[in-house]
């Protein structure tokens, strides 16, 4: 589906009712070098994140989620420091 909107006076664009039926009402906007793109923004951020990695975190909970991205966000600034 391919619809035209324009900005108003006050940088508003209204996006079309058939496509906010689909997606939901709220959007990411992503600036791109070429384009700008909206990205429909789920309910449940985290379901939002299931489905963009597919089956990665099946049976982790939050907490563990949570964990592992700071163990690696660590290591990962441990090891920019060791390079130096």
């Amino acid at each position: 589906m391919s619809k035209t909107a324009e900005a108003d006076d006050r940088g508003r664009i209204v996006i079309p009712h058939e496509i906010r039926e689909k997606h939901g009402d709220r959007y990411r906007v992503i600036e791109l070098n070429d384009r700008v793109e909206l990205i429909p923004l789920k309910d449940d951020p985290i379901e939002g994140l299931r489905d963009a990695v597919g089956d990665a975190f099946d049976d982790k909970s939050i907490a563990e989620i949570k964990r592992e991205a700071r163990a690696a966000a660590r290591e990962e600034a441990v090891d920019d420091v060791t390079e130096e």
